[in-house]
């Protein structure tokens, strides 16, 4: 619930960000800003060696910021008759995936309650149509990013399984060799054979953990 909190206020303050920039005299710096906004947001995905624009930035700092780029954006090439107006789209999608599902309603509801007022300004029939078609995609978009986000938890849970496997393997592989060096002249010849086969097994299965990593 904290996280879920934390995600939706990141969201929140990009949406509060924007409409006071919009309501102020800072709307006159909207093109230096933004272009500050792509530099520092390109500097967050070079830390994550490329992986972080495919994320959204790799966390909280990249979404807020990649948020607020587009939202003004859109604000600085005809509102809501932007050409860009679609990128809210797939804005969406990407925060479901990248945070708790469920911020995409939050994201959606920011985005409608953001854009009303130049909705009802002209053409309001076809401007409610596009955002309508936002609240639209919100359940899709949660749906996907629960999906997405459960194979993420499975692959974790593999991978941690894998790691125990090899561990686990390399302490009784240890543990044999040990046995084998120090009781060697007290074994029977049947329980070095045994000892000999374990050995094996756990070496064999180490290597196929290692491969699988």
């Amino acid at each position: 619930m904290r996280k879920l909190l934390f995600e939706s206020a990141v969201l929140i303050s990009s949406f509060v960000i924007v409409f006071l920039w919009q309501k102020t005299e800072a709307s006159a710096f909207t093109v230096p800003f933004l272009g500050l906004l792509i530099t520092v947001y390109l500097i967050v995905s070079a830390r994550k060696k490329g992986k972080g624009f495919l994320t959204l930035g790799g966390g909280n700092l990249g979404i807020f910021i990649l948020t607020t780029l587009i939202l003004l954006l859109i604000f600085s090439t005809e509102s809501i008759n932007s050409p860009l107006f679609f990128l809210l789209y797939f804005l969406g999608f990407g925060i479901a995936f990248v945070f708790e599902p469920v911020t995409t309603f939050v994201f959606v509801i920011g985005a409608v309650l953001l854009f009303f007022p130049d909705a009802a300004k002209a053409d309001a029939t076809n401007n409610l149509l596009k955002l309508g078609s936002l609240l639209l995609i919100s359940p899709l978009a949660y749906f996907f990013g629960k999906e997405y986000q459960k194979g993420e938890q499975q692959d974790e849970k593999i991978e941690e399984m894998k790691e125990r496997t090899e561990e686990a393997a390399g302490i009784i592989s240890e543990d044999i060799e040990e046995v084998l060096e120090d009781e060697k002249e007290n074994l029977k010849q049947k329980d070095m054979e045994k000892l000999n086969e374990v050995l094996e097994e756990t070496e064999d299965l180490r290597a196929e953990s290692a491969d699988k990593v």
